[in-house]
C-alpha cells in the first residue's frame, strides 16, 4: 500500500448518519466527516434528522466541493433508515463506508430518569446505530474494500453517572461493534468506532468548559474535523487491518483523569 495515497477516497461512497446533538441541536460529527470525505474525493449521502441540519450539511459539503445526496430521517424510527437505503439511486448499489453519529441524551441521574426516557435513548442510540447497519448491509457487501464507523463515547466506555441513558446506550454501540466486526470480518467488512469526548458544536456554557478543561489534559474540547479526522483514517486502507476497534478520541480525558467518575459535576451545571 502507498500510504501517500492513503486518504485518496476517489471512487469511494460514504453514508454519513447524524442525529444532530440532542436530536434538535447542532450535528457535528457526520457533516464534519462528510465535508472531508468529499476534499479527500469521496461521493457522500448524508442523512440527518432536521431539514435544518440536513440543509446545513449539504451547504457545507457542497463547498468543499462535493455533490452530496441528503436526506432527513427521524431516528426514532428504525424503519427510516431502511426507507433510505431502499432510495438510494442507480450508482449507489454499493456502499464502501457507512457512519453512525447517533447522540441523543437525557442529562439526568439514575433516580429522576424514567423508564420512558431512558428507553427513548437507547432506542435511537443503540437500535438505530443497529438499524443503519442492517439497512446498509448489502450495499457494503457489494463493496471491495467496505467499512463501518460508528461513534461511540467515552461516557460509554467508563459510564458517566450524569449521563445515564447515554453512557448505557453508548456501551452497547461499543460491544455491537466487536460483535458487528467479528459477524462481518469473513465478508471483508471492517468495522470500528471512536469514543468521542466533548465538541466545540455544542452549546456549552462557560461552566462546563472550566469543568471539561480540569478534566482533560489537552483542552475541553475538539474541534468537529478532529473527531472527522479519526473517522476518515478507519475508513481508509491506512486501517485496513484494524477491526473492532473503538478508538479513544478524548484528549487524554480516559487515559488518566477522572473525567467520567462521580466526582465529575461538569453536566450538572
Amino acid at each position: 500500500m502507498d500510504i501517500t495515497r492513503a486518504f485518496d477516497f476517489t471512487g469511494h461512497k460514504a453514508v454519513l448518519i447524524g442525529t444532530g446533538i440532542g436530536i434538535n441541536g447542532p450535528e457535528d460529527l457526520a457533516s464534519s466527516a462528510a465535508v472531508q470525505f468529499a476534499r479527500c474525493g469521496a461521493e457522500v449521502a448524508v442523512v440527518q434528522a432536521t431539514r435544518e441540519a440536513a440543509d446545513a450539511a449539504e451547504a457545507a459539503v457542497r463547498e468543499a466541493g462535493g455533490t452530496p445526496l441528503v436526506f432527513v430521517n427521524d431516528p426514532r424510527d428504525p424503519a427510516a433508515v431502511a426507507r433510505i437505503a431502499e432510495r438510494l439511486p442507480a450508482g449507489w448499489e454499493s456502499v464502501d463506508t457507512l457512519v453512525t453519529h447517533h447522540f441523543a441524551n437525557d442529562f439526568g441521574r439514575f433516580p429522576d430518569l424514567s423508564v420512558e426516557q431512558f428507553e427513548e435513548t437507547v432506542r435511537i442510540n443503540l437500535t438505530g446505530v443497529y438499524a443503519a447497519s442492517q439497512a446498509f448491509l448489502p450495499h457494503l457487501k457489494a463493496s471491495s474494500r467496505a467499512s463501518m464507523v460508528h461513534a461511540g463515547s467515552i461516557d460509554g466506555t467508563h459510564g458517566n453517572p450524569n449521563v445515564v441513558s447515554y453512557s448505557a446506550s453508548k456501551g452497547g454501540v461499543h460491544s455491537l461493534i466487536h460483535v458487528l466486526a467479528a459477524e462481518l470480518a469473513p465478508l471483508g467488512i471492517r468495522v470500528n468506532g471512536i469514543a468521542r469526548a466533548g465538541s466545540s458544536a455544542m452549546p456549552l456554557n462557560d461552566a462546563v468548559v472550566a469543568e471539561l478543561g480540569r478534566a482533560t489534559p489537552l483542552r475541553p474540547v475538539a474541534h468537529p474535523d478532529e473527531y472527522a479526522a479519526a473517522v476518515l483514517y478507519l475508513a481508509s486502507p491506512a486501517a485496513g487491518y484494524v477491526t473492532g476497534a473503538v478508538l479513544p478520541v478524548d484528549g487524554g480525558r480516559t487515559a488518566a483523569t477522572p473525567g467520567c467518575s462521580p466526582g465529575y459535576t461538569g453536566y450538572r451545571h
